[in-house]
């Protein structure tokens, strides 16, 4: 996939649906993986790392997005970009996984409101 200010990228996982409903344009969505050690940050560290991410996610892979793969292409006909519904950036769990559930929650919250269009969750 192409965007104009990021260039050429390549999504995690690009998710289009086999089939809209009554014709309309097929809903696609992105995921974004971070394997990242958040078990030791505080809260406005941590804060600041997921609207980091949460934003890149949204910039690369969000919004309008220019599907280049030849395979791809032939479902969406010339439409030229097609629309993104959802970024999904899911943080690997375990170790990994901030150890302060409310501050995780808070952040978690904090940023689905900063930056609509992107879901943060963890494995």
């Amino acid at each position: 996939m192409r965007k104009p200010d990021t260039g050429l990228r390549y999504a995690d996982v690009l998710v289009i649906e086999e089939g809209a409903l009554g014709g309309g344009p097929r809903r696609v969505e992105t995921f974004s993986f971070k394997s990242r050690d958040l078990s030791g940050l505080k809260y406005e560290a941590l804060e600041a790392q997921m609207m980091e991410d949460a934003r890149e996610a949204l910039r690369k892979y969000g919004e309008r997005l220019d599907i280049r793969r030849d395979s791809l292409q032939r479902l969406f006909g010339a439409v030229g970009e097609v629309p993104v519904q959802r970024v999904r950036l899911v943080y690997e769990g375990g170790a990994l996984r901030p150890t302060d559930i409310d501050d995780l929650n808070r952040a978690v919250n904090t940023t689905k409101n900063a930056v609509p269009g992107v879901v943060v969750s963890f494995q």
